[in-house]
């Protein structure tokens, strides 16, 4: 099988994204904005440069949509970076909440500075992403509107989607039906927005915009589900020890799948062993149980069913076969990828 990976166009709009940020940062000198760049990956904790951005998965597939469509960079590098700004602070936030104290292999912006100084960054970095929208260079004041309404309603989603999240910590009973639901807000409205906002700028029949949601929505799935499913198959040497969603007792797809799936004893013995501290023989536990009842099997047929899906989705798109190819590309690195 080859080797699953974001088209190389990527790489050229993550270094275009990084530049138009970082030129916006430059009017801004007040020390709080020290914590942004380094949660955005510029500078070290002692204030050296350093070169540790993320791989900005969602502004680069709206600004690959965006040139599909004969979009303008100009305008769409504002979108991005208002994008990837809310992206970034909902991490912030969310690596409070789950008390993370790394992400991408550094510690995390509270644990360094505290949690109060982590609530104020990722607050700012929010109001930040919701400014840049000012930069778009655009005369028809009712685009910029649709715009803003697009960004606010998806705002309000991701965080209804992480209030979901934590409320599920404390729940008993949550069905894989339930759970999708948190996902399709927490995760999958932002990536469902970027391909939206890629789509919304340059002038496209309404068709090209509907299946670009549709496209958006089976992503935005694929994405997390492929994240539960490396958090409990995950190989340590791609950043994911296996069972380590399990250690953390994170109600994951797979978690809720094996909940729903198996029988009353089985059941028992899982919620035995969630209500106290999971050892490594817990662990082997869990995982024996999620062979015994085919749930990495399953997690795998409905990746497989959105990723068939999101190819004939592709194919009904009206653009140059290029583009085509780099969307199905994207699809399959959703699909396959390791970490």
């Amino acid at each position: 099988m080859r080797k699953p990976q974001l088209p190389q166009l990527f790489n050229k709009y993550q270094l275009e994204l990084n530049k138009f940020t970082k030129d916006f940062y430059k009017k801004l000198d007040d020390p709080l904005y020290i914590t942004h760049k380094y949660f955005l990956g510029w500078i070290k904790e002692n204030g050296k440069d350093d070169n540790a951005t993320g791989k900005a998965f969602r502004p680069s597939i709206m600004m690959l949509i965006n040139e599909a469509l004969g979009g303008k960079e100009k305008n769409i590098l504002p979108l991005a970076m208002s994008i990837e700004l809310f992206h970034n602070f909902s991490l912030i936030h969310d690596d409070i909440e789950d008390r993370d104290e790394f992400r991408r292999n550094r510690k995390t912006v509270w644990k360094i500075w505290g949690e109060e100084v982590g609530i104020i960054s990722g607050s700012s970095m929010h109001a930040l992403a919701s400014k840049a929208i000012e930069n778009i260079d655009i005369k028809d004041k009712n685009k910029l509107v649709e715009l803003r309404k697009i960004i606010n309603k998806t705002c309000i989603e991701v965080i209804e989607g992480q209030y979901l999240d934590i409320d599920f910590e404390s729940s008993k009973e949550i069905s894989v039906e339930n759970y999708l639901s948190m996902i399709e807000k927490k995760t999958g409205a932002l990536i469902k927005t970027s391909v939206i906002l890629g789509s919304v700028l340059e002038p496209s029949n309404k068709k090209t915009t509907e299946i670009f949601k549709e496209i958006g929505n089976t992503f935005g799935h694929m994405f997390q589900i492929k994240d539960d499913v490396l958090g409990i198959w995950g190989n340590k040497d791609f950043g994911k020890p296996i069972g380590s969603d399990i250690l953390k007792k994170k109600k994951s797809f797979p978690i809720l799948k094996l909940i729903q799936t198996c029988d009353v004893t089985d059941k028992e013995k899982i919620n035995e062993i969630f209500n106290k501290k999971i050892s490594e023989e817990d662990k082997t536990i869990i995982l024996n149980l999620m062979d015994k009842y085919k749930i990495e099997s399953y997690c795998n047929s409905i990746l497989n069913d959105k990723y068939k899906l999101t190819i004939s989705l592709i194919e009904k798109l009206d653009i140059n076969d290029k583009y085509k190819l780099m969307l199905l590309d994207t699809n399959f690195f959703l699909m396959h990828r390791t970490k």
